[in-house]
């Protein structure tokens, strides 16, 4: 029996542009970026999502927060949470907060999974995030001095 050598390398790359999938748009409010993420992020919609997630970062002007509002989702892989845990690393060095809205499990569950709490807040809306309370829907307390 003989077979055939089939070169399928490029199958396993998607293209740079692929987004079936997710959709995603940033939304500025004052000095913060918004992005309203739908459908599903995973192996290949993750360029879009870094792309995405720099366009936000860098539209945010620090006090601003950058806000994932995931609440659109339904899916989430590990490597574009961790992506996203990235990106607020950096966010955090030029004194802009990243934090994540939505109720649903998904986005929490990998989160938890994954031990990135301290660094992904996750809101139960937007306008808790925007407007500085504490994860669980509580206003953070200014403090003098």
């Amino acid at each position: 029996m003989r077979t055939a050598s089939h070169d399928l390398s490029g199958l396993l790359q998607p293209p740079e542009d692929v987004s079936f999938g997710l959709r995603a748009t940033v939304e500025r409010r004052g000095d913060a970026a918004i992005i309203h993420a739908h459908g599903e992020v995973d192996a290949y919609t993750l360029p879009m999502w870094r792309r995405v997630l720099r366009e936000a970062a860098t539209a945010a002007v620090a006090p601003g927060p950058v806000v994932v509002d995931a609440s659109g989702l339904g899916f989430m892989a590990c490597r574009p949470m961790l992506a996203l845990a990235e990106e607020s690393e950096a966010c955090r060095r030029r004194g802009v907060r990243l934090c994540v809205v939505g109720g649903r499990l998904i986005v929490a569950r990998v989160i938890d999974l994954l031990d990135l709490d301290a660094l992904l807040p996750i809101y139960s809306s937007v306008d808790d995030a925007l407007a500085g309370a504490v994860p669980g829907g509580h206003l953070q307390e200014s403090k003098a001095g």
